[in-house]
């Protein structure tokens, strides 16, 4: 009995074995089946909830503003993202080639996920213990840089291997390849291989070599790390790897590869600045362009090409900056700009607050020689360290030891590097700054602008916003509005000193004098400008009329508000800026007519359309579109005048132009605060002043010895390939006495003249004339004395205090 109850528990054993393992099957099973299910359904939602893709198609980037000079030369680019979009078939193969080797070899063989890749991958990892390889195709990158974060997790990678399916049920794998590399960052604010060429190379995509193209290639998976400028070696690492895979597919051959890894690449130094050059014009460009463009200046893809000319614009900052340089000398050296206090900082850490200027570096004096020969020890912001034993030439070639002057350690001083005798001088940044504007006359183009001596220090472009008193620099102003009052070059106007009373001024007794304290009697009106007369000037804008004078000015573009009637103002003591002084001489320049200055030559979207264009061409006959502001025989008799200043007068120092045709004036304004010249050759007109920011006297300086220096350096490389313009002589002038005046003026159709400052040759005073000129005259709100009970006390209040601080040239 106890052997069959055995058998029987031997017999049902088994029976409860098998029932479990086809309970645990069965629960296996439906847990597989139900995982199953949840997968598909979430693969359902996934793919239904999977963004759209079809806008790709029209693949339309932000793309950045830039700015070129009037030959194409890239000037400035401004955005958040430097991107410039290259369709594939102008991509260079060998660009293509090196990024596949590395990022995705089988790109055209598998489909949208590379599943050998991907096991190989696993594998590497696991064997390895950390992420050695990665397995994304290039269709996944694609999918994560357009709809994707790059949050590490699994929902977020099985999200990226469907959009990579729907992205190559909708496109092609060229269309795809073009994204990827137009839209992939990599690194210093570049997307896309285009714009990372340029920024890197400084260099268009279609001429990298082999090794470049390695380079750029590497960059994708970690744009930090394989910087070939903040991490060289692990970015030549990576590139000799890319370069290691092509030849590996055949891409190149082994004399290619030997090349290409013994190949030194030369980086793009100033690939980190957004403005090239012409840095203070490109701030002009912007402005106009973000008023007519205010939502999409940044991401439309304008390309703007300015007025700038390269050769007269480098020519302009150079002139300025050695005229400052110079100007600055002349005051002395001023001592170091800081002494620091002692630091275990770095010197890069030390210098943050002095950042360098051109050829002016900043450095730290880290030791002071004293015995023996005397020297100075300094490091450069880089760290290299330098010896010092003499100071610039302008600063008089010594080093500073003593008073309050001297230069001590822990000075944070200036040098700039002699190279003709490899050797570094200290030097100095100026306090004084400067402009310089050059517009063509014919056209009204700024052909170059500096508008100071360095925009990273000051932004203020001193060219168009500064308003100075111009000195002398207004003179010719007056003497074209006394042209029309029946004077001419020949009047004789008394060139004494004299006593002007109150009912002469409008206010205060005033006394003008000559500069120098020279005075020679009865001159001419020509000689008067030539040699700058004060006396002169005064005495013409009296006998013309304060008011007439004034309201004739404002034709060239000065503002009324800013240069109000009184007597001083014959002598520039209104207040201008150096882009309507440039204005306002071209008038001469062109025979009367000016130009608006124009900036913006065209305007065109990236595909090449153009939103703006000032060139277009005009019928024939079509009129200029100027406007005649003074007559052309103004123009003339004025432009002969201009042309002798340069001749005998002020301004000889432009004769070293060498151009026939060279005419100008100088300016020195109240108390040397400014120092101008403006003047004109070959159908260039030009303006240069300089002074201090808050004004303050410029010592014992005149625009001749300050301004127009700089004028001339700068106007020897303007001119070049410029014919000299003569202007031919108008109707409606005749001669007396070899000098030109108006032919009606000789037959008495002009303005009697009753003042005895002034002798003329001509019988002026018909009746119809006096009557025409005289209502002239107070219909431009003046008269011969000045006085008028209509003037407001505002405005005679305002003539005592010009009277009051105003001291002549």
């Amino acid at each position: 009995m106890e052997a069959q109850a055995n058998d029987t528990t031997t017999r049902k054993s088994p029976s409860k074995l098998a029932r479990n393992l086809k309970f645990g099957l069965g629960l296996t099973l439906g847990l597989g089946m139900a995982a199953a299910l949840a997968g598909g359904w979430w693969l359902r939602q996934a793919w239904q909830d999977l963004p759209a893709v079809e806008h790709l198609a029209q693949y339309k980037p932000a793309l950045p503003l830039r700015i070129f000079s009037s030959e194409g030369e890239l000037l400035a680019e401004y955005g958040e993202e430097r991107r410039e979009f290259l369709p594939l078939n102008e991509i260079p193969l060998r660009m293509r080639q090196a990024l596949l080797a590395i990022e995705d070899a089988r790109f055209y063989e598998h489909g949208a996920v590379d599943f050998y890749g991907l096991t190989r991958a696993t594998l590497a990892n696991v064997v390895t213990g950390h992420h050695a390889q990665g397995a994304s195709t290039i269709t996944m990158q694609v999918a994560r840089d357009f709809f994707l974060s790059r949050e590490k997790t699994v929902q977020r990678k099985l999200t990226e291997m469907l959009l990579a399916y729907k992205l190559e049920q909708h496109y092609g794998k060229d269309k795809l390849l073009e994204l990827y590399m137009n839209q992939i960052y990599l690194g210093e604010r570049s997307y896309g291989f285009s714009a990372a060429s340029n920024i890197y190379f400084d260099k268009p995509l279609a001429e990298v070599s082999i090794a470049e193209a390695a380079m750029l290639a590497g960059l994708p998976k970690a744009p930090s790390a394989y910087n070939p400028v903040a991490n060289p070696q692990r970015a030549t690492v990576r590139q000799h790897y890319i370069l290691q895979r092509m030849r590996e597919l055949g891409y190149i051959t082994p004399a290619e590869y030997d090349t290409a890894v013994a190949e030194k690449l030369a980086l793009n130094k100033d690939r980190n600045s957004s403005v090239h050059a012409a840095a203070y014009a490109v701030e002009e460009a912007r402005q106009l362009i973000l008023q007519s463009y205010p939502e999409g200046a940044y991401s439309m893809g304008l390309d703007v090409t300015t007025t700038i000319r390269m050769a007269p614009q480098i020519a302009a900052d150079k002139s300025l900056r050695d005229g400052l340089l110079n100007a600055q000398a002349r005051r002395g050296y001023r001592g170091p700009e800081a002494r620091l206090a002692a630091s275990e900082d770095s010197v890069a850490r030390q210098l943050a607050a002095y950042p360098d200027s051109g050829e002016l570096r900043a450095a730290l004096v880290r030791k002071v020689g004293t015995s023996g020969k005397r020297q100075l020890t300094a490091q450069l912001r880089n760290g290299d360290e330098i010896v010092l034993t003499a100071s610039d030439a302008r600063l008089g070639g010594k080093l500073q030891w003593d008073g309050k002057r001297a230069i001590v350690e822990n000075s944070v001083i200036r040098v700039v590097h002699d190279a003709a005798k490899k050797r570094w001088l200290v030097s100095q940044l100026p306090e004084m700054e400067g402009a310089l504007i050059s517009v063509d006359a014919h056209s009204g183009e700024i052909v170059a602008m500096a508008g100071g001596f360095d925009f990273y220090r000051n932004h203020y472009n001193h060219a168009t916003q500064a308003y100075r008193q111009p000195g002398s620099s207004f003179k010719p102003f007056v003497y074209s509005a006394a042209l029309e009052k029946g004077y001419f070059p020949g009047t004789a106007v008394d060139d004494t000193q004299r006593l002007l009373l109150p009912q002469e001024t409008g206010a205060r007794p005033w006394r003008p004098r000559n500069y120098g304290n020279n005075y020679e009697g009865f001159i001419s009106v020509r000689r008067g400008l030539v040699r700058s007369k004060n006396l002169v000037a005064v005495s013409l804008m009296q006998a013309a009329g304060p008011g007439y004078v004034q309201h004739y000015a404002t034709r060239f573009g000065f503002e009324g508000a800013r240069n109000p009637v009184s007597l001083p103002l014959a002598l520039g003591a209104g207040a201008v800026t150096p882009l309507q002084l440039a204005q306002s001489y071209a008038v001469f320049a062109n025979g009367g007519m000016q130009m608006p200055p124009k900036l913006i030559k065209e305007v065109r979207s990236r595909s090449g359309a153009v939103l703006f264009s000032d060139a277009a061409p005009r019928a024939k006959g079509e009129p200029v579109p100027g406007t005649q502001v003074i007559s052309t025989r103004n123009a003339y008799v004025m432009d002969s005048m201009l042309r002798d200043v340069v001749k005998s007068g002020t301004g000889r120092g432009a004769l070293a132009l060498g151009r026939g045709d060279a005419a100008g004036k100088t300016g020195t304004s109240n108390n040397a605060y400014d120092a101008w010249f403006a003047g004109y050759s070959s159908g260039l007109v030009s303006v240069v002043w300089l002074g201090y920011d808050q004004p303050k006297s410029l010592g014992n300086a005149t625009g001749g010895t300050l301004a127009l220096p700089v004028w001339r350096d700068y106007m020897q490389v303007a001119v070049q390939g410029r014919r000299e313009q003569v202007l031919a002589e108008p109707p409606g002038l005749a001669l007396l006495d070899g000098d030109y005046v108006y032919a009606e003026y000789l037959a008495g159709d002009c303005l009697r003249d009753s003042h005895a400052f002034i002798h003329s040759s001509v019988s002026c005073g018909s009746d119809g004339a006096d009557t025409r000129m005289a209502q002239g005259d107070a219909g431009n709100g003046g008269s011969s004395t000045g006085t008028s009970e209509a003037r407001s006390l505002s405005e005679a209040r305002e003539r005592e205090q010009i009277l009051k601080s105003f001291s002549e040239e």
